[in-house]
This record gives structure tokens, C-alpha cells and sequence, in this order.
């Protein structure tokens, strides 16, 4: 359920308090978010879920409710930096 699936929001579009913004609106559809914070960078052109392994269900699920269709592995953040969620989503400036 999504009350039981945890994202953790990383800005990376370099919009200050986009992070907290997108953490507001996840914490409405009913999500967990254990934390946000900065991506390594700030020029993601689009925003994009990332899952752990065993949670790609989750992610699609929360693609469809954001309207976010790029959803992959992990890739380049490790499991503990996630601080216990499920998923991760970048935002970018698209």
C-alpha cells in the first residue's frame, strides 16, 4: 500500500524547497517520505523514479500517480542512502 511504501525526495533541479514541495504532495497521495535532499547534481532535465530491488511495482504505481513514466534500478544512490524507503524520486526541471 502506498502507506507502507517510503520515497525519498532529492532535488535535482536546483529549485530551492522543490524537494520539501514534492515530499508535501507524496505525504497527499498517502506515501511515507523519510527525507529529502540534493541529487549529486542540479541539471536533471526530466524527473525520474528509481527502486529498489523487489519494489518496481511500487514505483509504476507511483509513476502513474505522479504522471512520471521513467522508472529504473537504482543507479549511482545505494540502498542506505535512501534512510529505509523503497524509492527514490529526482526531480528534475521538466
Amino acid at each position: 500500500s502506498r502507506q507502507e511504501t517510503g520515497v525519498f525526495v532529492l532535488n535535482g533541479n536546483g529549485r530551492s524547497g522543490a524537494a520539501a514541495a514534492a515530499a508535501g504532495k507524496l505525504k497527499g497521495f498517502g506515501y511515507v517520505v523519510p527525507g529529502t535532499g540534493n541529487a549529486p547534481r542540479d541539471d536533471y532535465a526530466t524527473t525520474f523514479i528509481m527502486f529498489r530491488p523487489g519494489f518496481k511495482a511500487e514505483a509504476l504505481r507511483l509513476g502513474r500517480d505522479l504522471r512520471i513514466k521513467a522508472v529504473s534500478p537504482l543507479d549511482g544512490i545505494t540502498p542506505g542512502e535512501l534512510r529505509g524507503a523503497h524509492l527514490a524520486v529526482i526531480l528534475g526541471r521538466g
